[in-house]
């Protein structure tokens, strides 16, 4: 359908000028907050995404350190405990008793008129 035209003429006054400038003036401030927002919405989004991003890197850059230093904190005790039982092998050697049944026992030696019998113990095949 289409509008009948009518034969109504305006009133041009002042009133009239005033608010359709004021609805014009109202309709580009609606736009340009509009805008606003959209550009400000953008920036935000940008600025979360990158946020968002880098706080992920972290977490998992902290949890492989995590990682790491778990492994690091078991090497380290095992370090430990060789070099305790180093340090322990270290005193022993300096026994001269020690030594002795060192040497009598892996190299087989023996005085004189001593006889040296090898018997496996019962700790070496439950180890195997």
């Amino acid at each position: 359908m289409k509008k009948a035209k009518t034969k109504v003429a305006r009133i041009e006054n002042r009133y009239i000028k005033d608010t359709a400038t004021m609805n014009k003036t109202r309709s580009r401030r609606r736009i340009a907050l509009f805008r606003r927002l959209a550009f400000m919405a953008v920036i935000f989004a940008v600025v979360g995404g990158l946020l968002t991003i880098t706080y992920t890197q972290q977490v998992l850059s902290l949890k492989d350190k995590k990682e790491k230093q778990v492994d690091v904190d078991k090497k380290m005790v095992a370090t430990k405990d060789e070099e305790e039982a180093l340090n322990n092998q270290i005193k022993k050697l300096h026994d001269d008793d020690y030594i002795a049944k060192l040497a009598r026992s892996e190299y087989y030696l023996s005085k004189d008129g001593e006889i040296i019998f090898n018997i496996p113990e019962e700790n070496s095949k439950q180890k195997e």
